[in-house]
């Protein structure tokens, strides 16, 4: 018996919420084994589903990430315990797989408090209970046996991929008109926090002649950037938007100049996957490499005038770059990300 906890998902699904949802359902099709732990049973239709309270979904916001741990503390069993995320469970008997898909709470503290206590007071010393441990990257996987002290052996690389249905190319001046949104413009998908960095583009904005739209900027941030672009006198190309549905992404990515990712930061970079696959060409930093490969450009973190620069070398090359990104999506699938977590399942088992 293998007990998949799906917890981390909901109906507003990001960077987690995303995998999970994917990987589960690809799981599903491989073993007949497998309970679905959920509050969100239509996530997972036909699965054998064991319910959980719906105050755990993360939509409901810190205090759901508090519920959450505590109910999996009263989880017992002597099957697999296979997590698609970070946490531990004190009274399962049988193995554990965890899923750690990188370290943001050790590197960023202050953004992550209540979270790097939770890695440094609790992961780290009950770590010995687990018995495999699944990450999205090899950076993450150097950061994860350094912080843990774990032996590499027990870390397994299984890189994400991307909705091969939902993400696919489309004529960009359609996808623009069905916007509304007449002006070329960049992208970036995933601004949540100051650390993504979106601010490094705004600063270049009045060197270019594109708008810029952020999705999914926490209010925080997006006050900040409207300040910033205020000051910068580019408030009124700068378009902040908070939470896009997935199913309004495809077109947002097919009507981009290009998507730009300046995160200092990243396990992996989904986003990067979903851009190319849409044939929207992407500008990106050294931190998600292991996504974009040969088939991006990239710039530095730090400084606005390497965006610029990088816009204006795409300017130049856009057909290279959509073709080049075209072809390195071909090398992801949830299938074989599942297939790989299928086969540590089987040998813990």
């Amino acid at each position: 018996m293998i007990l998949a906890d799906t917890l981390i998902a909901d109906d507003r699904p990001m960077g987690i919420g995303i995998y999970t949802i994917n990987v589960v359902r690809q799981l599903l099709r491989l073993r007949e084994d497998m309970t679905v732990l959920t509050h969100s049973p239509e996530l997972f239709p036909g699965a054998r589903i064991r319910l959980a309270p719906k105050d755990t979904a993360p939509k409901y916001g810190k205090g759901a990430a508090v519920r959450r741990l505590l109910y999996i503390q009263r989880l017992t069993g002597r099957g697999i315990l296979y997590r698609t995320y970070h946490s531990i469970s004190l009274l399962w008997r049988g193995p554990q797989v965890i899923t750690v898909h990188d370290i943001q709470p050790i590197i960023l503290p202050d953004k992550y408090r209540e979270q790097a206590y939770l890695y440094r007071f609790f992961l780290r010393p009950f770590i010995w209970k687990v018995d495999r441990i699944i990450t999205v990257s090899e950076r993450s996987k150097a950061d994860i046996v350094e912080f843990f002290r774990v032996k590499p052996e027990r870390v397994l690389v299984a890189y994400p991929s991307y909705d091969e249905e939902l993400f696919r190319p489309m004529d960009g001046s359609e996808a623009r008109r069905r916007l509304g949104f007449g002006r070329p413009y960049l992208l970036m998908v995933g601004a949540r926090y100051r650390y993504k960095n979106a601010h490094v583009v705004v600063r270049a904005l009045p060197k270019l002649p594109y708008d810029f739209i952020v999705v999914g900027a926490s209010d925080e941030y997006a006050e900040f950037l409207r300040e910033l672009a205020t000051s910068l006198g580019v408030s009124e190309r700068v378009h902040l938007r908070g939470y896009v549905p997935r199913e309004e992404l495809p077109l947002l990515y097919a009507g981009a100049f290009a998507l730009v990712f300046p995160s200092r930061y990243e396990g992996f970079g989904l986003p990067v996957l979903e851009a190319m696959a849409s044939g929207c060409p992407v500008i990106g930093t050294d931190t998600v490499v292991e996504a974009g490969g040969d088939a991006i450009l990239y710039a530095s973190p730090d400084d606005p005038d390497s965006w610029v620069e990088a816009v204006r070398q795409l300017e130049t090359r856009r057909d290279e770059f959509v073709r080049r990104g075209l072809e390195r999506v071909k090398s992801f699938s949830w299938e074989r990300t599942a297939g790989q977590v299928n086969r540590v399942l089987s040998e813990v088992g």
